[in-house]
């Protein structure tokens, strides 16, 4: 089954029940189906073809919906893009993936041309009222142009679920960000999957709580219009207060909610969920870090009736590994499974020389099946897959075929959910022109550059300026040490672990202070 085939069962069933909830507009499904119609018809006649990618840089909307509807119809390929981050990123990935075409809100289109980053899109469509005059031989064409194209059927010129759906950029280990090539296949084996283990259905509804560009988000969209689910928009400063994000789970009966487990923590410790509870919550999934366990007992504890589950995956396999909770854990317990293989797929557990580890030892995930991803695009190439693909996470087999979590083998982290490869925020750090060396590492979800200055008017405001110009603002570091020198190995190479070690311990003797501190 292709994605954009999801919704149209849905509009002959129940035109009039709506598939968006936003913050400004409600969809139905008849009219999404018609909003995606349209935009695959401007897509077109803006002379797309097939395999084309098409932007996505605009807030969680249903408008942004219906355009990743109308470029698959279209034939084409969607890119969601972080409406936060830095217009010099857009370019980057802009440059990379090749977009032609760009669904873009007229505040952010206004950000790209005042930063000269327009290259290399030549069309860029509004997704709002407002007339933006953008430099040749790019075209703006305005929201008007989309509502005026017919709105009859699109068939898309490829039928194949093997086809290139959508390009979820993530943090790469080079300083430029790696885009994760991702087919109808590999979205509907985890949507179909998920749906049926909650029994997803006509009368939920569910929180889109995760921004587009972050794969969380694939349940939130996809698995509700797979089955006629009510998708309920959740903006970011909402999701980030507590109070506001339980206040929107009762004002809007949220049945379903998929986050990454902090945002279920805020709600207990700022929102009052203790108290509160929230009765209409009856399925929740949280993956993207881990979640410490006195929270976990407290957030289940507070919403008896709902139902959790642990799910675990790369953005290169969406989600692989699952466990549902039977119950809250004992306080013995110090952590819990990341469950047994879901979706159809396969994992096992190798060694550094690629030999299975008996069960109870430590090895490298590796995971083979539909939900393993195309390959990357990167640096404008399509590099293949690697099956079984190699998540570089290092786990251990219990006897009852369910896995535990160890940590990673690279220098990649999660940080409130979102995958970070750190030498990517190392090498915008060694941009600088006054930085000699800089690391980074992770403490307690908090990103910390350890810097050594090339002169001494470097400073920490204009390091952190210098980051949020180059990075998204999840990738700024909140904490930054300047120091004379950084620990070594034997080989002469930055000795992380003790560095690491020593910020733990507030260790000076290693890390020896730099004129000015953070």
């Amino acid at each position: 089954m292709r994605l954009d085939r999801l919704v149209t069962s849905w509009a002959r069933r129940s035109p009039e029940r709506a598939a968006v909830d936003g913050l400004d507009e409600t969809l139905t499904y008849a009219e999404l189906e018609t909003l995606a119609n349209r935009f695959a018809r401007a897509f077109l006649a803006a002379g797309a073809r097939p395999g084309d990618r098409v932007g996505l840089h605009l807030p969680r909307a249903g408008r942004g919906i219906a355009a990743m509807l109308g470029a698959l119809r279209a034939g084409l390929v969607y890119v969601p893009l972080d409406p936060g981050s830095p217009p010099a990123r857009m370019r980057l990935v802009a440059e990379d993936c090749h977009l032609r075409h760009v669904v873009i809100s007229p505040t952010l289109l206004a950000r790209w041309i005042a930063a000269g980053v327009c290259a290399p899109v030549e069309h860029f469509f509004l997704s709002g009222e407002g007339d933006v005059d953008v430099p040749g031989p790019a075209r703006a064409h305005p929201w008007a142009d989309v509502l005026a194209q017919s709105a009859a059927p699109v068939e898309p010129p490829g039928d194949s679920p093997d086809d290139l759906a959508y390009v979820l950029y993530t943090s790469g280990s080079t300083g430029v960000p790696k885009g994760v090539m991702l087919s109808h296949r590999n979205a509907t084996a985890f949507v179909d999957w998920a749906a049926d283990l909650i029994a997803l259905g006509e009368e939920d509804r569910v929180a889109s709580v995760a921004p587009f560009h972050f794969d969380l988000s694939v349940f939130d969209v996809w698995a509700s219009l797979s089955r006629g689910a009510t998708i309920v928009i959740v903006d970011e400063a909402t999701v980030i207060s507590g109070a506001r994000m339980l206040d929107r789970v009762h004002d809007k009966g949220i049945r379903v909610l998929y986050s990454v487990p902090s945002a279920l923590v805020l709600m207990l410790e700022t929102g009052g969920l203790a108290e509160r509870g929230a009765p209409s919550l009856r399925s929740v999934f949280f993956a993207g870090e881990v979640f410490p366990m006195k929270h976990l007992r407290s957030v289940m504890a507070a919403i008896p009736q709902a139902r959790f589950h642990n799910l675990f995956g790369p953005t290169e396999t969406n989600v692989c590994l699952a466990h549902s909770l039977p119950g809250i854990p004992r306080a013995e317990a110090s952590a819990i499974p990341i469950g047994g293989p879901s979706c159809g797929d396969l994992a096992t557990v190798l060694d550094p020389e690629g030999r299975p580890v008996l069960d109870g030892e430590v090895g490298e995930l590796f995971i083979e099946g539909p939900t393993v991803m195309l390959g990357y695009w990167d640096a404008g190439r399509r590099t293949p897959a690697r099956h079984p693909y190699p998540t570089g996470d290092l786990v251990s087999r219990r006897p009852d075929g369910e896995f535990i979590y160890h940590g990673r083998r690279d220098h990649m982290v999660k940080i409130h959910g979102f995958r970070v490869e750190l030498g990517e925020v190392e090498a915008a750090l060694n941009a600088h022109p006054r930085v000699q060396e800089a690391i980074v590492v992770a403490l307690e979800q908090q990103l910390v550059a350890v810097v050594v200055p090339a002169d001494a008017d470097l400073s920490v405001l204009d390091l952190k300026q210098h980051c949020a110009g180059r990075l998204p603002k999840y990738m700024v570091p909140g904490r930054v040490q300047l120091v004379a020198g950084l620990p070594r190995t034997s080989n002469g190479k930055a000795d992380r672990v003790r560095t690491r070690e020593a910020l733990l311990a507030g260790d000076s003797s290693v890390l020896e202070a730099a004129r000015r501190g953070p």
